[in-house]
Formats: C-alpha cells, structure tokens, sequence
C-alpha cells in the first residue's frame, strides 16, 4: 500500500518538484499546502501517513508551529529547511520530528530520509505497543494482588516508575472525599526507595501540603483530559502530568506526576496513560477496596517491573539526584527491547556505566559486549577495526581479520565517542546499520550481522551536522532513543554518596585504610564545578587517600578554576544560559543576605521569591551555602 504523504512548502517550484519524485517512487500525494491553515484542513480530510513541513512559511504560523500539533496527532513529519544552523534545529528538534532535510536536496537524499522517518516511527510504535503491553500486565497483576491497602499502592507506585518519571506522585482514590487519607503521596529518593508522606509527616524539600492539595483537587474534579505541563513551577516542582481517572463516566480519582527536572513529560506519555485509563480506575479502586493497613510495614511483592534487575550501586552508578533517575529509569525502560539507543553527556558522567548496565538488562546480556573507541582508531584503520579486512587487501594485511560487526553478533556493539567518526566512515557504518550486512574490506560477499547499536558522544551533534562534519541521516538513524546524563555540577547533591563510595574503594586497594571526609572538605567538593566531570571527582579523591597521613581528609588541594574568557561584544563572545545567569544572581543575594533564604531580609525576599520557589530552583542549579 502506498505512503500517503502531505507537503506544506509556500515554494512552488519546491514543493512540486518534490510531489514529482515521490510520485515516481510509488508514494501516494495527498496534497500541496502554503501555510498551516491550508495543511490543517487537508489533514481534517484525511490522515497522511507522514508531513513534509519547512521550516519557515508565510504567514502568523510556521513550520514549528504545525510540528506541534502533528506530534499531538501522532503524524510524523519531516521537516524542509535552507538554514542549517544549530539554533534553529534545536528549535526544531524540540518538536520531535523524524527527519531533516536541507535544501537544496536531491532525490537521494529525500527518499532515504522519508525511509529513515518511516522506520523511526515504526520502532515508536513498536515501543508503544510493547510498553502498553507490560503496563498492563502489571496493572492487572496488581488489580489481582492480595494483601493490604498500602501494600498494594507501593506496588502500584513502583510499577508506574517504570513507565511514568516522578520525584513526587499524588494518587487520589477519592476526589469526593474530603479525608486527606484518601489521598496517598509518595517521594522518591532513590533508583528503588520511595517514602510516604502521610498527615503527620514531614516532606522535607516538598511541600506539597495539604491546603495545597485541597484547592487542587476541588479544580482537578472537573477536568477530564489528561495534560502534561513543562518548564513552570509547581509548589516547587518544574514538571507535571495529570491523569484523571473515571467512575460511571465522573472524575473519581487521579494520579498526578511530579518532576524536579524541565520537560520530562510528552505526548507518548498522555498515550500510554488514555491507553490504561480504564485500568488505572480499575487498580485503584481494587486498592481503595483492600483490606485496612496494619502496623506492620508492606511486604515487598515479586512482580515483574522493567528494571527491577537493575542495581545501580552494584553496577557503579553512584546517586539519587532526579537527573541520575531520570537516565536510570530510561536505560529500565528501553534495554529490554532492540532499540537503537544514543547516550549524550560530557566526558566523565559515566556514560560507560550505563551503556554496560543496559547490556546487563537486555536479552543479549549473555551474547558478546563490544566496545569500539572512534576517537582511539586511525582513519586509515577504521574501516577495517568495524568491518574486518581479508588477507592481502592493502599493504601490511597478512591475515584476514574478523571486524567489531562480526565480533559482537548477536550481542551488543557500544560506538564510544561517535562524534569523532570521520565523515568517510558514517556512510558505511549507515549502510551497516540499515541493511544489517557488511562487506569486509576487500572482500567480494556480504555478511548478514545482528547486533544492537548503542552509540555514546560528548559533542553535540547537531552542531557537528550543522558544521558539515556529521552525517543527519545516521543521526537519525543513532537516535532512536536518546538519553542524556547530566554533569555533576548540575547534580552536586550526588557528590557525597561518590566521594564516600571512591573513598572506600581507594582505601582498600591501599592497604584497607579507614578514610572519611570532614564536613568542611566536603563542603569544598560542593563549591567547585567539576568540569572533568566524575572522572575528576575520582581521581582528587583517589590523590588524596594515598596521601592522607591521618584517618579524616579536612581539606583538598583543589583544582586551579579554568580560566574564564573575558566578556566582549564580538561576535565570537559565548552567551550565557538563563541558568547560568540565574545561578549568579542567586549567589549574588545569597552572599547580600549572608546565606539566610526565608523571613525579613531574606534572599527571597530580595528576589521576590517564595523560599520554598527558591530553595527548588538553588537544589535544580546545585547551589549550595556557603558559596566558595
């Protein structure tokens, strides 16, 4: 059956130039629009299968601006631009296309970028399909469980996790009741720990009270569609998702998503919740109908979460920080199925860690693990380090050589530093990739390979593709799935557990010495920004129990600061992020406030905060007092 595909492009001799080769290759052209208005009403006629959309069209509405609603409608898209620039596809990317393509393009191009697109949206699918399956099966199990009441919300809470990022979620049994026991709150506060928060409790850095709640349920009982909202303040949280749930076709009960991170929520989220309302309502009324909780704390239930095998300590992922969860609960969700996965962080996050942890979670844990380094190879070497040599095909090949592909058959195949691929090789390693064959250098057959990609990068690769140095359609093609690792500076409150976990490490491998860390060292790890990362970390600490003569650490010789550019207005000047900016105007009124937060002369009284805002947004920036 052929592709029915839409083209919005305001260009004429464009957009039918395009309608020309598509028709050619068999695909089915639904219809040539010049703005957003004329696409929406093509698409109420009737559904493409993919959207061809530039960038920017004439008229109130652009390009992005339909990208928005078609990700809503679940329609892939593709977009068409002249501008190559970063900026403009970080805009664009936010959107969650399926493809780019840079004018001028030529036939090739187009064809192979619509199949990347077609098969992108096909693994979504699949994701989805597969992940609704799972989903339920837990729901229904836990619908099933017997035990007590709060027994069985525990599992409840520990089953959403998979699917659902939180650091605070609110289930509502009953949106009529006006007893805030039937409300359950739970925190978060690791990989696998979750706390309640009862009447009497205490939420620490949440304050999700009560009088809150009140004002929000009494708004929540008469909205029926669920909503996700990103990037705004929510009693000091930065994400939201809002899954009402029905009884005799009236909002019964709910479960609310809390996230400490921005943009955490999406539209597959809002479909994987309408694709289990029903059995949502269904759980949590088994729940509300169990047996009254006793004294005794709920017993842990066998059930079958995605990444339950997961022990991050274990496997020396070290941190609790809501960035660190966020990567973890990815790396859960996705290593069970055959997704092509690319991890971004800067050098030293530890994307090794959870590239290892993902082959440890999947199917082909028991198959080969191959790591390829493409910043280590030389380029004349790379070809044949991938896909093997035969004997005699260049000078110096004596032997025939069997390449990584074939090396990790049936296994895993991690591309570390894929970024510094050169541009020769991505073509190959793209062929490699979708038609799951190699040929050997100077050899004359094909050999059929099954291996799953996992590729890792510290460079942004958008940039590199707008700088001509890496191909878009292997981009495409590596992220399936992204996931991205945060730094340290952005997760500081993880430095403790690492530095006591590398201070345990180091101190057995030297002779089994007992070292701890003084308050005010620690508070030294806290201050610096630790741009070499955990690597840093590691090694500082490392130098420091080898040296130490005594059984406490009360000061480290800190790293010398990197040297800061000095401010011009040339062009070549760096601006900053409003993140950054924020941070140094809340040291600035900490420092003005000598660190007091709260009450007269406070710093968020200076910053026209409430403390509890500003206290969320020091914990987002990891800023900590005193400032050094």
């Amino acid at each position: 059956m052929a592709l029915k595909v839409l083209i919005v492009e305001d260009q004429f001799l464009e957009a039918d130039s395009l309608s020309i080769i598509l028709k050619n290759e068999g695909y089915e052209i639904r219809g040539i629009a010049k703005s957003v208005e004329e696409a929406n009403k093509l698409i109420d006629k009737g559904k493409p299968d993919i959207v061809l959309v530039d960038v920017f069209l004439k008229g109130d509405l652009t390009g992005i601006d339909l990208a928005r609603l078609l990700d809503k409608k679940n329609i892939p898209f593709i977009f068409l631009t002249a501008n190559s620039n970063s900026i403009t596809m970080e805009e664009a990317l936010a959107t969650n296309p399926s493809g780019f393509l840079i004018k001028p393009f030529r036939e090739r191009e187009i064809l192979m970028t619509l199949n990347i697109a077609v098969y992108r949206h096909q693994k979504s699918i699949e994701f989805f399909t597969r992940q609704h399956l799972w989903l339920s099966q837990l729901l229904q199990e836990i619908k099933d469980m017997n035990g007590m009441r709060s027994e069985k919300m525990l599992a409840f809470v520990k089953a959403l996790t998979s699917f659902f990022p939180f650091d605070f979620v609110v289930i509502d049994t009953d949106l009529a009741n006006p007893d805030e026991n039937a409300v359950y709150r739970y925190r978060r506060v690791g990989f696998d720990e979750y706390v309640r928060f009862d009447a009497g409790g205490n939420p620490g850095q949440y304050q999700l009270l009560w009088p809150d709640l009140v004002a929000i349920r009494k708004k929540n009982r008469g909205d029926r569609t669920p909503y996700y909202l990103n990037g705004e303040q929510f009693n000091g949280f930065r994400s939201k998702l809002w899954a009402p749930l029905l009884k005799h076709w009236d909002v019964d009960m709910s479960v609310t998503f809390y996230g400490c991170n921005d943009n955490i929520y999406s539209t597959e989220h809002i479909g994987l919740i309408v694709s289990v309302q029903a059995l949502l309502a269904e759980v949590i009324d088994s729940i509300r109908k169990s047996e009254d909780d006793q004294d005794s704390p709920p017993k842990p239930r066998r059930i079958k979460r995605p990444g339950q095998l997961l022990k991050p300590e274990l496997e020396g992922i070290i941190g609790k920080s809501p960035r660190l969860l966020e990567a973890l609960d990815k790396i859960a969700q996705v290593a069970p199925f055959e997704n092509t996965v690319l991890i971004m962080g800067e050098t030293g996050v530890g994307k090794e860690g959870l590239v290892k942890a993902l082959h440890q979670l999947s199917n082909r844990k028991s198959k080969p693990f191959v790591k390829v380094n493409c910043a280590a190879i030389p380029v004349n070497l790379l070809e044949s380090e991938l896909f093997g040599h035969e004997k005699g095909s260049f000078t110096g090949s004596v032997e025939k050589r069997i390449g990584k592909f074939e090396l990790a058959h049936e296994g895993t195949l991690f591309l570390d530093e894929i970024g510094e691929l050169p541009v020769e090789v991505q073509s190959k390693l793209l062929r490699a990739i979708q038609e799951k064959e190699i040929e050997r250098v100077g050899g004359r057959t094909t050999i059929k390979t099954d291996v799953r990609i996992i590729a890792a990068t510290n460079r942004n690769l958008l940039q590199e593709i707008a700088d001509g140095n890496f191909r878009l359609d292997l981009y495409y093609r590596l992220n399936v799935f992204p996931i991205t690792i945060a730094p340290l500076r952005e997760r500081k409150e993880d430095i403790p557990a690492l530095a006591k976990h590398f201070v345990k490490i180091f101190g057995l491998s030297s002779g089994g010495k007992e070292v701890t860390i003084s308050e005010s060292a620690m508070e030294q790890l806290y201050a610096y920004d630790w741009p070499g990362n955990i690597r840093e970390l590691q090694h500082l600490i490392e130098r420091h129990v080898l040296l130490a003569k005594r059984s406490v650490i009360d000061s480290f010789e800190m790293p010398e600061p990197l040297p800061m550019a000095r401010f011009s207005l040339s062009s070549d000047s760096q601006i900053k992020s409003f993140d950054e900016m924020d941070k140094e105007h809340i040291i600035c009124a900490l420092r003005k406030c000598n660190g007091k937060i709260a009450g007269q002369g406070g710093a968020g009284e200076l910053l026209k905060l409430r403390p509890t805002t500003l206290r969320s947004k020091m914990k987002r920036l990891g800023i900590t007092w005193p400032v050094k």
